[in-house]
């Protein structure tokens, strides 16, 4: 996936200290996701992708394809609407959201 990053961030003209920005982490620590060095967090890689304005299937390549397969089109659709909003409030807000409705559902459940 590293190949990707690099290349996404150049098409998109982002240098590396906005994407340092972006995704709260210095300007060093992109440049080691983009050579391989440390990996990126996944938590991290739709801010990538909005920040380059593509999709995460974009930045994940074939591996986007088998994610998908493995966890299902709903998963895929949610990680598209997540990359598409642009404001960290709204997002940071789907995911409390998200966790509230699955601690619910293992509630519902009988799991703890």
């Amino acid at each position: 996936m590293h190949p990707r990053l690099k290349q996404a961030r150049l098409e998109a003209g982002v240098t590396l200290a906005q994407m340092g920005r972006a995704l709260g982490v210095s300007p060093q620590q992109v440049l080691k996701y983009e050579t391989g060095q440390n990996r990126l967090c996944a938590t991290r890689l739709p801010a990538w992708a909005v920040t380059c304005g593509v999709a995460v299937d974009d930045l994940l390549g074939h591996g986007g394809e088998v994610l998908q397969g493995a966890l299902g089109e709903g998963v895929s659709s949610l990680v598209q609407a997540y990359t598409s909003i642009t404001d960290a409030g709204v997002r940071q807000a789907l995911v409390e959201t998200a966790r509230a409705l699955a601690e619910a559902d293992r509630h519902r459940r009988g799991g703890r």
